[in-house]
């Protein structure tokens, strides 16, 4: 039995129904989370109302300011998909976590698979993402695009001071929020619901997997890192089609940006080169052998899991 032969055995709510209710749990509950992680990081690091417009400045000055940032964030990366998309599937669909899966988790020397498939995914992604920053709008919309230039710049500012850690103890926060709390949060909405409900509608695991992953590319507000995000996304999805358990894309979505994290903390730490972030600069040949290998990666894994037994 494939996912799709699956999901028409369980008789959910219709596709376009839930995608509608989703959707409007997903827009109040990201008004909830702005004002919560917002306001944990007035109190915790002691900024007064009035001082509301400067205040990721005077957070970024703060001595305080680090933790209460990556505690908002945390808190509200939650609010905006853990609570709303489990609130979803308990309440509307009357399910439980574990319908999110149709087959047992799989072998262990699967997930080193997806560790390898991550790895070997690198150079392409980086290649990517300098096409995506080489691109140009057209000069009529010259005042949209320095608009998306002045928010990835800002994006950059934030990114660089909240991987930049004074302790072990920040570091292993970090990886808590970024990598675990956001991994199983985005792919609990963009693959455990979304990318199914999508499916059910078209009937095309290929048109689902990827129509999920454009969304998550766009929700990020990141026009710069449009195209590498689109194929993280994509990537995801086969991951999660393929061996029909939802932990094998939070793994995928934990180590990517776990590993993320701890890069960057050994590049500030001088411990690596920062060249190694500029993944732009790998050689073609280099990228199209690491393409390859990913490819048959994904190859091995798509057979290795169609051996799991279903639930």
């Amino acid at each position: 039995m494939n996912f799709l032969q699956y999901l028409k055995k369980q008789g959910e709510t219709n596709p376009f129904q839930s995608i509608l209710i989703l959707t409007a749990i997903l827009l109040c509950s990201l008004i909830l989370a702005q004002i919560v992680g917002g306001g944990l990081m007035l109190v915790m690091a002691d900024i007064k109302l009035a001082d509301l417009p400067n205040m990721l400045t005077i957070l970024m000055k703060s001595e305080k300011g680090w933790w209460a940032m990556m505690v908002g964030q945390g808190v509200s990366s939650a609010f905006t998909f853990i609570i709303p998309g489990l609130l979803f599937w308990y309440a509307v669909e009357k399910k439980t976590f574990s319908d999110l899966s149709f087959k047992a988790l799989p072998v262990p020397m699967v997930f080193g698979l997806i560790v390898l498939i991550h790895l070997s995914f690198s150079p392409l992604s980086g290649y990517l993402q300098s096409v995506n920053e080489g691109m140009k709008l057209p000069a009529a919309l010259k005042g949209l695009e320095d608009l998306m230039k002045g928010f990835e710049e800002n994006g950059k500012v934030l990114t660089e001071y909240l991987t930049t850690f004074s302790s072990t103890a920040q570091l292993l926060a970090a990886i808590v929020v970024i990598a675990v709390i956001a991994g199983i949060g985005e792919e609990l909405i963009f693959r455990g619901l979304l990318q199914r409900k999508l499916l059910l509608i078209t009937h095309n695991p290929h048109v689902a997997i990827w129509l999920a992953a454009a969304i998550f590319s766009a929700i990020h507000f990141q026009f710069y890192g449009f195209l590498p995000r689109l194929l993280l996304g994509a990537l995801f999805g086969y991951l999660y089609y393929w061996s029909g358990n939802i932990w094998v894309p939070i793994f995928g979505h934990m180590f990517n940006n776990g590993l993320a994290v701890i890069v960057m903390h050994l590049v500030h730490q001088k411990k690596i080169s920062s060249e190694i972030e500029k993944l732009d600069t790998v050689p073609m040949p280099f990228i199209i052998l690491s393409t390859v290998l990913c490819f048959g990666l994904l190859w091995v894994f798509k057979n290795q899991t169609e051996l799991s037994k279903e639930i």
